[in-house]
């Protein structure tokens, strides 16, 4: 547990600028933790004003099926008050239970386990009223029309810490399933349907390698995943992680490559090989880690030009642009005791420390805790979740 001097320089350090920094949640000294889901996914509503958030009671330990996390909203324009709205039995230590806003009409979504599948619940603030769908949600459409759903069994099994324990339809015995994949499932009639089968996906990739590289992925006979699907501003493409490995061998950040693909199916085009935390700016370019820094990327063309903040990001890191100022950078320092959030500024080529965060312990594995920096739609708050004071909280810092 950290002490009062701690904290005391976490709020001097907020002060040094227009960012102020408070702590939203507590409760480490009696057990009770909470966490944003993730920091690529829509968690503050559009008013900027509520985030949904997750509450658990231990820490440390695989999630099993009996595992039950709630789910609340968090008032971040008062006092911080926490309502619970519904509680989740499909959630990880990284993504959480993906719970996210929608829009048009405004309601809550987060994945759950019903039985030995997974669903997405859908919360309505106006009325109280859950409604449930036959599939979970990954990443949702801005228009709020759709959403894409993955496997999140396999994703456990095959990459522990980011999809869900207690699921059935893992298909270990299938390496690239023809009926599995990303799916595409409407938010109003819970329609589903697969757009991108794994069997695709890795047959564009083969034709797409080097041939001593094909011939290592038909040797080694991996099993290959998808995981990080992000949907473009104007909904009309996605791009999606392409993971491989065997099955009780080793896995490093150079197993994958990032995928882009229309949500109707069509157009699947082989972005990047070796990437991880790939987000879009705006309906053509994209930007995301690649091995030395992070790198630009338009999907048309597929060429990569550039690195954005060469000094600061030649470790993996999690960066997202603020929303209405696209040449504004947040980003953390991840796989550290003591992490940075960072603010860049892309035209001045210039940055600044906005808070450090201590007691990162452990530093890496599925049990670390990431900043996961993310920002609200109005650009004046961002939300992250550390262990400064002992256990995962909620903090936020605002202008």
């Amino acid at each position: 547990m950290s002490d009062m001097s701690d904290m005391s320089d976490m709020s001097d350090m907020s002060h040094t600028s227009d960012w102020r920094l408070r702590q939203l949640t507590h409760g480490s000294q009696d057990g009770i933790y909470h966490s944003h889901s993730y920091y690529d996914i829509p968690v503050f509503d559009a008013d900027s004003r509520y985030l949904v958030a997750h509450r658990l009671h231990f820490v440390e330990r695989p999630p099993t099926p009996g595992d039950t996390v709630q789910i609340g909203l968090i008032d971040t324009a008062g006092s911080g008050d926490w309502t619970t709205i519904g509680e989740s039995r499909a959630w990880s230590w990284q993504q959480g239970p993906l719970a996210q806003w929608i829009d048009h009409p405004r309601r809550v979504v987060w994945n759950d386990r019903q039985g030995t599948g997974f669903v997405a619940r859908v919360y309505d603030p106006q009325s109280g009223a859950i409604t449930t769908l036959p599939a979970p949600v990954y990443a949702v459409d801005p228009a709020g029309g759709y959403a894409l759903s993955l496997n999140m069994a396999r994703l456990d099994a095959v990459r522990p810490g980011y999809g869900y324990c207690g699921g059935s339809d893992a298909r270990l015995h299938q390496r690239r399933p023809r009926q599995d994949g990303v799916w595409r499932m409407d938010l109003q009639t819970g329609e589903c349907r697969l757009v991108l089968s794994l069997h695709r996906a890795v047959n564009l990739l083969r034709r797409r390698l080097p041939w001593r590289q094909r011939y290592s992925h038909l040797r080694r006979r991996y099993h290959y995943w998808f995981n990080h699907a992000k949907i473009s501003p104007d909904g009309a493409r996605f791009t999606v992680k392409l993971r491989f490995r065997t099955l009780h061998g080793g896995w490093n950040d150079r197993m994958g490559v990032s995928l882009t693909c229309g949500t109707d199916g069509n157009d699947l085009r082989l972005l990047a090989g070796g990437t991880s935390h790939v987000i879009w700016l705006d309906n053509q370019r994209l930007y995301g880690w690649q091995q030395d820094g992070v790198h630009w990327f338009d999907d048309r063309s597929g060429e990569r030009y550039g690195v954005l903040a060469p000094a600061l990001t030649r470790q993996n890191v999690h960066i997202r642009h603020l929303p209405t100022r696209p040449e504004l950078f947040v980003l953390d320092t991840p796989y550290r005791r003591e992490i940075d959030l960072l603010l860049y500024d892309d035209h001045r080529k210039t940055h600044r420390q906005l808070a450090r965060f201590a007691h990162h312990r452990p530093e890496r594995g599925q049990f670390r805790c990431d900043l996961h920096p993310c920002p609200s739609p109005d650009g004046r708050k961002i939300v992250v979740t550390s262990l400064h004071d002992g256990g995962r909280q909620v903090y936020l810092l605002s202008r």
